[in-house]
This record gives C-alpha cells, sequence and structure tokens, in this order.
C-alpha cells in the first residue's frame, strides 16, 4: 500500500460529506470483488482513520464497507452461477473453461469448493487479490447463494473490524498505519508462494515415485 495513495484518499475523503464518504467506502468495497487490482482495502482503511480524525461514527463506516463486500461477493457467485447454468451456450468463457487443460483444473476447482466451500468463503477477505475467485468458484459449485453471504459476511465483518480498529489505534500516523497493511500483504503473498511450491515439490516427488 503506497503512503501516497492513502493520503491522497484520505484527504479526499476528509472534504467530502458523510453520505458521500460511506457511499464511496462502500462502492470501493463492492468494486475491488469485481475488479481485483482495485485498491479497495487502501480506501477502507482511509475510512478507518476517518473515525477517529473526522469523528465519523465507526458502525456506518463498518456497515458501508461491509455491505460493498457482501453485493461485489453476490455479483461474483452470479456470474459463476450464470456459466454453470448455461453450459450448453457458446460464449467465450464456455469455451474458455471448455479447453483442454483448463477443464479439469475448473472440474477439480468446483470438486473442492462442494466438500469445503464454507472455509474458503470463511477465509476469503484475508488473501489479497484473489478474493473474486472464491465466489466464482462457489457459483460456479452452485453453492447456495445464502449460506456463501453468511460466511462472507462473517469474513469481512472479521476483516473490516481488524482495519478499522488498527486505523483507530494508530490514528493520524498514516504512514504507520500504510507500512502496517503492507506487511501484512507482503507475509501473505509469501504464504501463498511457499504454499505453492510445497504443493509442486509433493507432486514432483509423487511423481518420481510412480516412475520409480
Amino acid at each position: 500500500m503506497e503512503l501516497y495513495d492513502l493520503q491522497t484518499i484520505f484527504d479526499y475523503l476528509s472534504g467530502q460529506a458523510i453520505w458521500w464518504g460511506l457511499l464511496l467506502l462502500m462502492l470501493s468495497a463492492m468494486i475491488e470483488y469485481i475488479v481485483p487490482p482495485f485498491p479497495g482495502d487502501t480506501v477502507t482503511v482511509a475510512g478507518a482513520v476517518l473515525i477517529p480524525t473526522a469523528g465519523w461514527p465507526w458502525w456506518a463506516v463498518f456497515g458501508a464497507v461491509t455491505l460493498g463486500s457482501l453485493i461485489g461477493a453476490a455479483i461474483d457467485w452470479w456470474a459463476g452461477n450464470w456459466v454453470a447454468r448455461n453450459q450448453e451456450k457458446n460464449t467465450w468463457i464456455h469455451r474458455l473453461l471448455d479447453r483442454e487443460k483448463i477443464r479439469p483444473k475448473v472440474d477439480k476447482l468446483i470438486h473442492q469448493f462442494e466438500k469445503h466451500g464454507s472455509v474458503y468463503i470463511a477465509i476469503n477477505r484475508f488473501v489479497p487479490a484473489f478474493r473474486a475467485v472464491f465466489f466464482l468458484a462457489a457459483g460456479l459449485a452452485r453453492l447456495v447463494l445464502w449460506k456463501v453471504l453468511l460466511f462472507a459476511a462473517l469474513s469481512a465483518a472479521l476483516w473490516n473490524a481488524a482495519l478499522l480498529a488498527l486505523g483507530y489505534l494508530v490514528g493520524y500516523n498514516i504512514e504507520e498505519l500504510a507500512n502496517w497493511v503492507q506487511r501484512y500483504t507482503h507475509l501473505v503473498y509469501v504464504g501463498l508462494g511457499v504454499a505453492i511450491l510445497l504443493w509442486f515439490g509433493i507432486k514432483l516427488v509423487r511423481h518420481l515415485r510412480a516412475d520409480g
């Protein structure tokens, strides 16, 4: 998270009416689920700082970002569910998913979500950049929407509460706040990288043993 971006967003939001700022917080949280590169967490953190510095109600900020997260999650689920319910259609997304190298991976992902979808949804908010994939997969697996949104709400509530608490405690020190979030993001990426390497290592060892 760049300090310059966070400071710019904070400066803009602090000069707006509360109702407009809350609407922007909600929209940013929603867009992050639809367009993953969008810096939704940066906007949420800026909103968190406004609680102690500008007197914005914590419950209003919390409600705005959580509601935005649920709307974005529902849109992703709907997109995945639409693809699953319209297998006979010949759209570019159906052709892409039906490619020889992609279809087995998609089927495996759907199978995993059919078995452990609730767990994946519950942790989605704590995994940067991949949140949309969780809900697209949930839709492809035809998981029930209300259950998906229930676990999505739990995940979003915990994550947003952590961000708001951090923003409230740090207060005016935006640089320190940006560093905290950036360190967490880097830690998650390192953890994901290690997990992927371990997965490939296990697959390679099994393959070598099978050949031997």
